[in-house]
């Protein structure tokens, strides 16, 4: 089994996400854009070290391990790559890596991260008015992602092989 490549994401991301469990497989949560993550990297400010909560300006979530303690302190910018987990309904990232880094970083990183486009954007340019085809779609932004917009309620199926965005 290959080691899953951390993304980066915003706090707020993982905290609006809805989890994904499936047998024989590690829980994985689903972005409010459709995309899909088992592995995340944030940047983030310490905000409490009794439990290790950090903070990235979107929100804030506890980082959990169960090998060592941090060695960080309140106010240090941390990187944590781990595993984003939901115990009793509370979000959560097990932690793999946590280190002190440079806040210089996070401006790299978002100089170097291109922009994902809009899924809702991509399917309505697509619709000629009955609805987009299904397979344009998932070219364009996957299969995942279809499948997240309809089991949330922001496209519904006009008849098989088209979708719609709801408005």
């Amino acid at each position: 089994m290959e080691r899953e490549t951390a993304k980066h994401v915003w706090i707020s991301e993982l905290l609006s996400g809805s989890p994904l469990q499936q047998p024989d497989e590690a829980s994985t949560i689903i972005l409010p854009n459709g995309t899909t993550a088992g592995r995340v990297r944030i940047y983030a400010t310490a905000v409490s070290t009794e439990e290790l909560i950090i903070d990235d300006g979107t929100g804030s979530i506890l980082v959990r391990t169960f090998e060592k303690p941090f060695n960080v302190q309140i106010g240090d910018f941390v990187l944590v790559i781990g595993r984003p987990r939901i115990y009793n309904e509370q979000c959560y990232i097990l932690g793999e890596i946590v280190k002190k880094t440079d806040i210089k970083w996070l401006k790299i990183k978002e100089k170097t991260n291109p922009k994902e486009q809009d899924p809702i954007a991509i399917i309505k340019a697509l619709d000629k008015g009955e609805g987009a085809d299904y397979n344009e779609i998932a070219e364009k932004i996957g299969e995942d992602k279809i499948t997240h917009l309809l089991a949330i309620g922001e496209a519904f199926e006009t008849r098989p092989g088209k979708i719609k965005i709801l408005e």
